[in-house]
């Protein structure tokens, strides 16, 4: 008769203590996906300008069904992203745009979902703990925060692990539809990122390793049907510098496949990565000479799956990257050393006491996961700090290359881009001035303004001036500026300017703040002639003027400022 696991004297039950385990653990969890929301913007960067707006562009042009495909499927950059293009087509399809943030947010709950369902395939109540911490301090912490922080890298960074390990899960099951629900993930993953494809060599040793020979049979002809539509018309982007595996080229692909295995737990030690990674490879060796591969259906497999699937990318990247470990691959590095320490808890184990080894671990977990936190922080921040100074600069000039980074590697490109897609209403990059409604706004009784210049290039409107009610205080925010023609009216929320001159010209006012600056991409405004007013919104109270301004968006543009005001 097995013995009943003994809780900690100030939990008296084993469900408090479990409770109070995955509190903890949910600490790491909340601060990362915390994070991620907080810097979460729509904002199209490097490949979800390729990989997404060129996509929409060419859907919105009409494009027919066989195109459509082409698209869906197309290679890039020895990929072929069919699941995260066809989210974004499913965007398209369904809401005429897409938004990059909410593309995150599904990116994030991809590794969350993995999370969620090896979590609960793991079985008994103490092993869902043991799976759940690890997966915690491991997966979620700034070493990721590419994957994280944007969702051109978790959309299919994230997803293809999720497709993996449900291609492994369903094998697990041992029954018919688990094998049809896994052939259907493993085509997925296939076509969401190149290293997919290791999901069918996965699965081959899964149905093998059990004698079911038949199934074996029928997976290996749909997984070599999928590698070779996958291969069809394949090749190398000349940029990347894949060279031909000769013996330097093997010995330096090998130590960046070390170098990624290991640099999961080397906390930005580039030295001590390579041989974190042959302790690694040591401790898969060894469980595997355990019988962990039998023993364990999931973790196992699914480990050596993310082992293979980092060789693929020590492959195809080791030239590209000089031996640098970009953020987004740490996730298959770290979810290896999760899979593969979880298979070694269950060794450790005690019948009676089956948290015991947990919980002397999970301080050096815990350290772990503050550790890499402080180490990644720069580096998490300083992403976005180079893509919010892209974007606006990009919204200040309507150009790309403006400011000291970029949306795009090529400014000129990203430039023609952004308006096209602008243009044809598909999508929009973040605004300063951002549109607003004021449908009970009242003519002013009284109002003070003046504009001081109007100004239209190619890519920007602009408009500066001051406003002001007599008698009150003046709050940058409560300027706003109506754009009126014989068909809309449309109001915008302007920009603050200090404006010193203005206090001298009316010291017996406070206006110091009555400046502002109405500032939007040329393309975004109608072609109409629109009469300009100001109008500001105090207290809920909205009140409007309109001047003897004008704004001509018609032909190449003018703005006429009137006399005498």
């Amino acid at each position: 008769m097995p013995v009943a696991a003994r809780p900690i004297p100030f939990l008296r039950t084993e469900r408090a203590f479990v409770m109070a385990i995955a509190g903890f653990a949910l600490v790491p969890v909340a601060y990362v996906l915390g994070r991620a929301f907080l810097v979460s913007s729509n904002v199209a960067y490097w490949d979800e300008l390729d990989t997404a707006l060129l996509l929409l562009l060419r859907l919105d042009h009409g494009a027919t069904w066989q195109e459509v495909l082409g698209q869906l499927f197309a290679l890039g950059n020895e990929h072929r992203t069919f699941t995260s293009r066809l989210l974004f087509a499913t965007s398209y399809w369904t809401t005429g745009t897409v938004n990059f943030a909410i593309i995150g947010a599904i990116g994030n709950l991809f590794i969350c979902g993995l999370c969620g369902v090896l979590v609960y395939y793991a079985g008994t109540t103490a092993r869902r703990v043991r799976m759940g911490v690890l997966l915690a301090f491991l997966l979620f912490q700034l070493e990721h925060y590419e994957n994280f922080q944007w969702s051109g890298a978790s959309i299919d960074h994230f997803q293809v692990v999720l497709l993996a390990g449900a291609s492994v899960i369903g094998l697990s099951r041992g029954t018919r539809g688990g094998w049809l629900a896994a052939v259907l993930f493993a085509i997925l993953a296939t076509f969401t990122l190149a290293h997919g494809i290791v999901a069918w060599a996965v699965g081959a040793l899964m149905l093998g390793a059990e004698r079911r020979w038949h199934r074996l049979t029928g997976w290996l002809v749909v997984g070599a049907i999928t590698a070779a539509f996958f291969f069809y018309g394949f090749t190398f982007n000349p940029g990347h510098q894949i060279g031909a595996m000769g013996g330097g080229e093997v010995g330096r692909v090998l130590r960046y496949w070390l170098t990624l295995l290991g640099a999961p737990l080397a906390l930005g030690v580039d030295a001590a990565a390579p041989f974190l990674g042959v302790a690694l490879l040591a401790l898969v060796g060894r469980a595997l000479a355990r019988g962990a591969f039998a023993r364990e259906r999931i973790a196992m497999p699914l480990a050596l799956w993310a082992v293979g699937a980092l060789a693929l990318v020590a492959i195809g990247r080791a030239d590209l990257t000089h031996g640098h470990v970009y953020s987004r691959y740490y996730v298959l590095g770290a979810l290896a050393w999760a899979l593969v320490l979880f298979v070694q808890f269950e060794e450790w184990q005690e019948t009676a006491r089956p948290y015991r080894p947990l919980l002397r671990v999970m301080p050096l977990l815990a350290l772990f996961n503050i550790l890499a936190n402080t180490e990644f922080a720069h580096d998490a921040q300083s992403w976005v700090i180079c893509r919010d100074n892209a974007s606006e600069y990009y919204q200040r000039y309507g150009l790309d290359g403006m400011g000291r980074f970029t949306l795009h590697p090529d400014p000129a490109y990203a430039s023609r881009l952004l308006r096209e897609v602008e243009q044809a209403g598909i999508y929009s990059m973040p605004r300063l001035c951002k549109q607003r409604w004021f449908p009970d706004a009242k003519v002013a009784a009284s109002l003070s303004y003046y504009v001081d210049r109007i100004i239209i290039d190619d890519q920007i409107v602009t408009i500066e001036g001051w406003a002001a009610r007599p008698g009150q205080v003046s709050a940058p925010d409560q300027i706003h500026l109506v754009l009126q023609s014989t068909k809309t009216r449309e109001i915008y929320t302007t920009l603050p300017m200090e404006r010193p001159d203005v206090t001298t010209a009316h010291p017996e006012e406070n206006w110091g703040k009555s400046g502002f600056r109405f500032q939007r991409r040329r393309w975004l405004l109608p072609a109409e002639d629109f009469q300009i007013g100001l109008l500001i919104n105090s207290k809920g109270n909205a009140e409007f003027v309109m001047t003897a301004h004008h704004l001509d968006m018609r032909g190449k543009g003018v703005g006429i400022l009137a006399n005498g005001e």
